[in-house]
């Protein structure tokens, strides 16, 4: 039992450092991962207060204040806590955090923060050594996002446009009246003396009826129905981003077309 207590103890001894040190590697990948998160939700919020609140108040300059290496570097470790990364498994503690690689931010407001590191096992019994682990981070300044900067340009090989699910046409700008149509409200007793802005008149909606409800009707000028109820679905326009190879035997809207 000596004998195979001395071979079998120490490869037992081995196992469980081994599994020690794993349990190490993991704990310190998600505290660290759990950082960069925190770190770049900060500076994309950073990015929306300068962008949307400080504006031109603040001096030239402060913009990247937040937008640098360094402050990746400071939040990450206060994150994770220096003194954990440096009682860790990481080669050098929190000096062997290297964030080669990262872009905080870049000309469209993303915000890359990449951080790779070193981890060594305890003992360098039977050979075993270290090896590097990478950790990224991928979002985007808080600035806002104008669809209509990427769709306005009609020389693109294949634009994007906007369509509606019933709509037969197609149109160049998000902003376009049919698509936003303004609802008046009018006396039900009125609506067949009424005209929309091309001379027509005004029908009962298929999908509200002719219910008079209240004595008022909605009706938009574009239009060509009168609705019962504001909240029906005619009056409400759900609006698709597409490609313009993709809009079908749809024509061209005379308003923004």
């Amino acid at each position: 039992m000596t004998l195979e207590a001395a071979f079998a103890l120490p490869l037992f001894l081995f196992a469980v450092i081994n599994i020690m040190f794993l349990i190490n590697i993991i704990g310190t990948e998600s505290r660290i991962g759990a950082a960069l998160h925190q770190t770049g939700n900060r500076m994309a919020f950073a990015g929306y207060v300068y962008d949307r609140v400080a504006g031109d108040m603040l001096p030239e300059g402060v913009a990247g204040v937040v937008m640098t290496h360094g402050y990746a570097r400071g939040q990450v470790t206060a994150y994770a806590g220096e003194d954990y990364l440096n009682r860790s498994c990481i080669e050098g503690g929190s000096a062997g955090l290297s964030f080669f690689g990262s872009d905080v931010p870049d000309e469209n407001d993303r915000i890359d923060l990449q951080v790779s590191y070193r981890v060594n096992p305890f003992s360098g019994v039977m050979g075993a050594g270290g090896f590097t682990i990478s950790q990224r981070y991928y979002g985007r300044a808080w600035t806002g996002y104008d669809v209509t900067q990427f769709v306005s340009d009609m020389q693109m090989e294949d634009p994007m446009v906007f369509i509606t699910e019933t709509g037969e046409v197609y149109h160049c700008d998000r902003n376009c009246s049919y698509l936003n149509p303004s609802v008046s409200s009018v006396p039900a007793l009125t609506v067949d003396e009424r005209r929309n802005a091309s001379g027509g008149r005004y029908y009962p909606c298929e999908i509200c009826g002719a219910g008079m409800g209240s004595g008022q009707v909605y009706i938009t000028q574009q239009g060509t129905a009168y609705h019962s109820r504001l909240s029906c679905s005619g009056l409400r326009r759900t609006i698709y981003t597409v490609p313009l190879s993709q809009v079908g035997a749809r024509g061209r809207c005379s308003g923004c077309g």
